[in-house]
């Protein structure tokens, strides 16, 4: 039986005026320790990316829980997902350019390739600084496929029948709306497999594996990367015109 998300300790979500996107409100940092190993790498990757821009402000689309919080406890970051907020990121209830930055951890992969463009679009449109993306990167497909096979997981599932994302047609895209940006290749397949595979058929196992890949392989080499992170920056210094949620480029 597939493993659902669980939500984690140490963060707790305070409604906003805006039906649809909560604040996240970090309890306890140190709960990020109690991450399964893909979530915490993926998670610190992007919250790396993600402090070294010193933003005052972050969208968090599609973050479930708000665990991203966990690693940037003193950024105001807000929370869109439809399990937990019940907002959707295709159609995101912010004014244009409304956060300095926009992350998408491990989403794109799970919205049908139909409305990926338009995900795309929305991010960029609340951005006006930066887009950070997640995802498993196409080179993960075989171990994606033998997870699949080994789990029926359901996550996986999407993983395969939906197709993972293209880089270079992801990076074309957000280059429409002004965009550059890079792309990185991380994580070991190799250790997800074993993790995961744990994860699904051996719960009970899974909670001091991961304590022990969390402290000591985090930062493990691969020679095929599990994820691609993408970092996005806007190509020209944007202004934002007073009394209006426009972005204009200087």
């Amino acid at each position: 039986m597939p493993v659902p998300i669980k939500t984690i300790s140490g963060i707790e979500l305070e409604a906003t005026e805006v039906s649809g996107i909560s604040k996240v409100i970090v309890t306890n940092p140190e709960a990020k320790k109690d991450l399964s190993w893909d979530r915490f790498v993926r998670l610190k990757a992007a919250a790396d990316a993600g402090t070294g821009m010193k933003p005052n402000s972050v969208l968090d689309a599609g973050g479930y829980d708000g665990a991203l919080g966990l690693f940037m406890p003193q950024i105001a970051i807000d929370l869109i997902d439809p399990a937990t907020t019940g907002g959707c990121v295709l159609k995101i209830p912010a004014p244009d350019a409304s956060y300095d930055l926009v992350t998408a951890i491990d989403v794109l992969e799970h919205i049908e390739p139909k409305d990926r463009a338009q995900a795309l679009s929305e991010f960029a449109r609340v951005a006006r600084q930066s887009v950070i993306l997640n995802y498993p990167c196409r080179d993960s497909k075989p171990a994606q496929e033998l997870m699949l096979k080994l789990t029926n997981n359901s996550l996986v599932k999407e993983h395969v029948q939906w197709e993972l994302p293209d880089s270079n047609w992801v990076l074309g895209e957000l280059e429409k709306y002004g965009f550059n940006g890079t792309v990185r290749g991380y994580a070991s397949v190799a250790v997800w497999l074993g993790q995961y595979l744990t994860q699904n058929l051996s719960p009970e196992a899974s909670k001091p594996l991961n304590e022990h890949l969390v402290e000591h392989y985090a930062e493990e080499p691969c020679s095929t990367p599990l994820y691609h992170l993408v970092v996005c920056d806007r190509k020209q210094k944007q202004n934002i015109r007073d009394g209006e949620n426009r972005v204009l480029a200087t």
